[in-house]
């Protein structure tokens, strides 16, 4: 009933005219005389009479004559729903918007007797899904594969009726429901927000879709998104075997991924014609041992990248664990670029021989010197010896100064340690020898000559020092890409070997293409990175003075410092120049006061067309609709391991040499603990 409704019934109940005028009154608690005027009013009314609870109001009908003509009353709980109180409430007091969920849909499921199903375990998929919506549990009192008979679980116990039942049909296969009571005669249903027949099955059919598309996504972000999505709260135990139900769905179980490697080799070879797959079995159990892969639009496209690889190795989280070894390339805008993966069962002598075997092949016929870096991985260094003897071989620095801090455990506070690694830090990046010797004695004095000396006997110097080093190392002092590409790849990490591999492939399918787009928008001759950089070293070469020497060396000066450059054989006395493969500010100011171009004097790799280059080859897809009829019918077992007790770590734990100093707000120390933690003794001044 609205305000129109109640203007009718009053003409027609007092008989009045259409020439007939009156206007409506009603008093209230708060006040004795109100007009009823209009919809807004009526509306009012009602909301008066919520809030003092009154069931009756009694309105005065009076003539514009000034003769009262009568009165009625309006129950106002029969129009009570015309009323909505939050048009009437703050904002903070206001029901929020009824929110629908996918789940809503679930409550139709099952309907009648007759009704058809593609299979039975569509019908029972749907089953679960019906009882979680309804609110209700069920106990399956027959369940083979034929018939299905579900009955309400409070049917022992309160006798109720609810009981739907069901078989599959010869003919084609479906499920029917031949007989559905849907009266529950127990205690009221209530929808919780879980239900315990909410499990792994359920969530996965529901969020299967977002993981194909995202298998990064972490348990806890499943919860997260079903509750909204769906509108029920799962466990993270739950969340997780609903995942690891999708990949299994995707790719096979862990198990039966290994029999696929053969497939994917195949199938690799034939979509990307000079691409490298080699797959290791053990001919007498007929086990798996290894697998190395590299793409063929990854190795052209290496020739354009610097000439560095970094090489590392990184845990597997799957089922059968395993190690993988990674050998991974920079392009000329300080980005990584894969170049070769390969699973085995651990970080051993023998997989790395057979990596660095299999990856010497690829990179003969390019014909370049590549500079290896590496963090002295277990059984990494005797076969690089074997397989590339004449190599510059790199370690990295953060893991050298972890080893140097285990060196005074349990010997020296956290203090001294600090200092010891900040001045070791000075000699790895000395860039001459006076400069390493001054900055030795240094070390020497701090942390205790025998054991300074006897670490420096176990690292040669030419493979960490600057000062030693013969070659163009491009500046670099870190496997720090070998880490970001093992970070990048964290997520396919957790799958098994051929799910990981097929995601990777993806992943490296999808990040050429996108790049090689963006390149194409460049404007300027370097890379972006590497032109900034550029800009930034010109600024600096402005303080300069050169003096010409002879054809093509020059002395460049500053207020304090002479440097001598010669710009022929792209040297610089500072030395930056050699060790970085890039100009420095005083090779800037002596190219610059020889009238040439400076971009003459750049490395090709950090120009925009050697990256455009770098990702002119792409990853050719893979299609699996034809693997059913693949020749290769290899069955692969698994690798013999054994996995420890407890939740495996999925994080990459730091070394407390690469922990970052901070400086402590309490005892203004350098050190690894804040203010909070920080228990040295303060000497106070009173």
């Amino acid at each position: 009933m609205n305000y129109s409704d109640l203007i009718q019934s009053i003409r027609k109940r007092f008989k009045f005219s259409s020439n007939d005028s009156f206007h409506l009154e009603y008093s209230s608690p708060a006040c004795s005389s109100v007009y009823l005027d209009n919809e807004s009013d009526f509306k009012m009314l009602f909301c008066c009479a919520k809030i003092y609870h009154i069931d009756n109001v009694l309105v005065t009908v009076v003539k514009d004559v000034g003769k009262s003509c009568s009165s009625t009353s309006v129950v106002v709980d029969d129009c009570a729903e015309m009323i909505d109180e939050n048009d009437y409430l703050g904002d903070a007091f206001k029901d929020g918007p009824q929110k629908f969920f996918l789940s809503d849909e679930w409550g139709s499921y099952l309907s009648h007797a007759g009704q058809k199903f593609e299979s039975i375990a569509d019908f029972r998929d749907k089953l679960r899904k019906f009882a979680v919506q309804s609110g209700f549990h069920y106990v399956l009192s027959r369940n083979d594969s034929i018939y299905v008979n579900a009955v309400c679980a409070n049917r022992d116990v309160d006798h109720c009726g609810w009981e739907v039942l069901g078989s599959v049909a010869s003919i084609n296969q479906c499920f029917y429901i031949t007989r559905f009571n849907n009266v529950h005669t127990c205690r009221g249903m209530i929808r919780n927000r879980s239900h315990r027949q909410l499990g792994s099955k359920i969530v996965r059919t529901c969020i299967e879709s977002t993981v194909c598309l995202n298998l990064g996504l972490k348990p806890r972000e499943i919860m997260s998104n079903f509750k909204s999505t769906y509108g029920y709260e799962i466990s993270y135990k739950v969340a997780s075997r609903a995942k690891k139900r999708c990949v299994e769905k995707m790719y096979g179980s862990e198990c039966d991924s290994f029999s696929m490697l053969s497939w994917f080799r195949e199938a690799v070879l034939e979509t990307n014609p000079g691409s490298s797959v080699v797959l290791e079995v053990d001919e007498s159990t007929e086990r798996f041992k290894r697998v190395f892969v590299a793409y063929a639009g990854q190795i052209q496209g290496f020739k354009f990248s610097l000439p560095v690889l970094y090489v590392d190795g990184a845990f597997g989280k799957s089922k059968y664990k395993g190690q993988i070894l990674a050998a991974t390339g920079r392009n000329g805008n300080k980005g990584f670029f894969p170049l070769a993966l390969c699973f085995c069962d651990s970080e051993t002598e023998e997989n790395w021989l057979f990596f660095f075997k299999n990856l010497k092949a690829l990179l003969e016929p390019q014909g370049r010197i590549i500079t290896f870096i590496s963090d002295r991985g277990v059984g990494l260094l005797k076969a690089f010896d074997l397989i590339f003897p004449g190599n510059p071989h790199l370690y990295c620095y953060h893991h050298l100064r972890y080893n140097l801090s285990r060196k005074y455990k349990n010997k020296g506070g956290e203090i001294v340690v600090a200092d010891v690694l900040q001045k070791f830090f000075k000699v790895a990046y000395a860039s001459t020898e006076k400069s390493f010797y001054f900055h030795l004695k240094n070390l020497r004095d701090e942390g205790g000559a025998a054991t300074i000396d006897e670490f420096i006997r176990e690292i040669p110097l030419e493979h960490w020092c600057r000062a030693f080093f013969k070659g163009c190392r491009y500046g670099i002092m870190a496997n720090g890409i070998a880490e970001s590409f093992n970070n990048w790849i964290v997520a396919e990490r957790s799958l098994p070997p051929f799910a990981m591999l097929d995601q990777t492939r993806m992943k490296e399918m999808k990040m050429m293409s996108e790049r090689s787009v963006e390149s194409k928008s460049w404007t300027t001759k370097l890379t972006p990175k590497m032109e900034k950089r550029l800009k930034e070293q010109l600024d600096r070469s402005r303080v300069f003075r050169v003096i010409a020497s002879h054809e093509n060396v020059y002395e460049v000066r500053n207020d304090k410092y002479s440097y001598s450059v010669d710009i022929s054989t792209r040297t610089c006395s500072c030395v930056k120049w050699q060790i970085n493969c890039f100009p420095c500010a005083h090779a800037l100011a002596a190219i610059q006061g020889a009238r040439l171009d400076v971009y003459d004097f750049i490395d090709p790799y950090f120009t925009a067309e050697y990256y455009r280059m770098c990702y002119s080859f792409p990853i050719a897809p893979l299609s699996n609709v034809d693997a059913s009829c693949s020749s290769t019918e290899d069955f692969i077992l698994p690798p013999v391991t054994k996995r420890p007790a407890g939740r495996p770590k999925s994080k990459r734990i730091a070394s407390a040499g690469e922990k970052k100093l901070i400086r402590c707000g309490r005892c203004n120390k350098m050190g690894h603990h804040n203010k909070k933690s920080c228990t040295e003794p303060l000497n106070m001044l009173l």
